[in-house]
């Protein structure tokens, strides 16, 4: 993922992004999940939802039309498609019920959308789903609720993650990344209907109302700074590999 700045692109890759939802998801305050026996394979489908980027996000690669690297919003769709299922067929083989995670996760992403290869991806996922539920016997209620809850953390823990990559950090309420600025969208039973609001108090610490950890935490991220005058001299590919990896760290309250 990147974002803009006067002389430089920030870029962070997609898999470290995905270990930094990781991070978050370990100290979440457990007693606004049930205490289950699926706590491991949640907290696996959360640091490796974007396992399938780490082959792609090894050689940046440039939109001639935007004048500015790909991320992973406007990634051609058909080879986002290609790896997306790609990484979820590598979670299921390692543990089902976090392949499961991922596809609904994924899933949940094309659900309205009209192009042919999202709806492809559509249905192939839903009827992994079907096929998954049935196999680790989840369709009583109390499973299915479950699951639920596990689902809006992989979507909560990711988009958390997006919140600290995606803008500069110390961004004021007001310019902050359009996403995020009203609160996740994620609604958890904890929070009595409420969305969780997140906010930048400095450049180190970001605010989480209601807090839905269990007490506060630090995680970091690792980023690449890859100078403008670098990309136009020696391309993204060059530019990038000699750029050094800095890292940054968050204190989540």
């Amino acid at each position: 993922m990147i974002y803009e700045r006067k002389h430089d692109w920030v870029m962070i890759p997609q898999y470290h992004h995905s270990l930094l939802s990781g991070d978050i998801s370990k100290n979440w305050g457990m007693g606004n999940l049930k205490e289950d026996n699926r706590w491991d394979d949640v907290t696996l489908a959360i640091a490796q939802h974007d396992c399938a980027w780490i082959d792609l996000d090894e050689t940046p690669f440039w939109n001639d039309r935007a004048k500015s690297p790909y991320s992973f919003i406007d990634f051609p769709i058909n080879l986002r498609m290609t790896f997306y299922t790609k990484g979820i067929d590598q979670l299921e083989r390692q543990s089902p019920y976090a392949g499961l995670l991922c596809s609904m996760h994924f899933h949940s992403f094309f659900v309205e959308s009209k192009d042919l290869a999202a709806i492809e991806f559509v249905k192939q996922e839903k009827a992994r789903q079907n096929r998954l539920m049935e196999q680790l016997n989840l369709f009583e209620s109390c499973s299915r609720e479950l699951l639920h809850l596990h689902f809006l953390l992989i979507q909560f823990c990711d988009n958390l993650s997006l919140y600290l990559c995606l803008q500069e950090p110390g961004t004021p309420k007001a310019e902050e990344f359009p996403w995020f600025k009203n609160g996740f969208p994620e609604l958890f039973p904890f929070a009595n209907g409420r969305k969780i609001m997140a906010e930048w108090l400095d450049s180190k610490r970001v605010s989480l109302h209601p807090f839905p950890l269990a007490s506060s935490t630090v995680v970091s991220v690792r980023i690449k700074e890859v100078q403008k005058a670098n990309i136009q001299q020696y391309g993204i590919a060059k530019a990038y590999k000699d750029t050094k990896w800095t890292e940054r760290t968050f204190t989540l309250v």
